[in-house]
């Protein structure tokens, strides 16, 4: 491969560490986790905070895993991510409709429409920096 390839990869994998660092640690901040355990503690109220938890360490150890100079680790780590990124899609919808109905918006299921495209956008950057 040549080096630009390499080097477009390199920077991927770093800005999606940070993105997934900021995501993680983010999850810790009292309004983004009373959220969270909001919308998964009505499906499972007795392992939300496990879950929540759970997730953002998983976040951000996977993120890290990004930058590993080893293929096997960083591959597993972006299957990792695009797997969170899916499972946690429920969550971040229901966060969006709460905040858009909170703000009154009328566009809310715009909101949601962006954020599953920006999530599919993040999944094939992944794609790009594991291959």
């Amino acid at each position: 491969m040549d080096d630009t390839f390499l080097l477009a990869q390199w920077v991927i994998r770093a800005l999606l560490t940070l993105y997934f660092l900021f995501i993680g640690t983010s999850m810790f901040l009292p309004t983004q986790l009373q959220a969270a355990l909001g919308v998964v503690g009505k499906l499972l109220p007795r392992a939300s905070r496990v879950i929540v938890v759970g997730a953002a360490f998983v976040a951000i150890v996977a993120g890290l895993a990004l930058l590993l100079p080893w293929w096997a680790p960083r591959f597993v780590a972006g299957i990792v991510l695009i797997a969170l990124l899916i499972a946690l899609f429920p969550i971040h919808t229901a966060i969006a409709r709460r905040a858009d109905a909170a703000a009154a918006d009328k566009h809310g299921a715009t909101s949601v429409r962006v954020r599953a495209v920006v999530q599919v956008i993040i999944a094939l950057l992944i794609l790009f920096a594991i291959i």
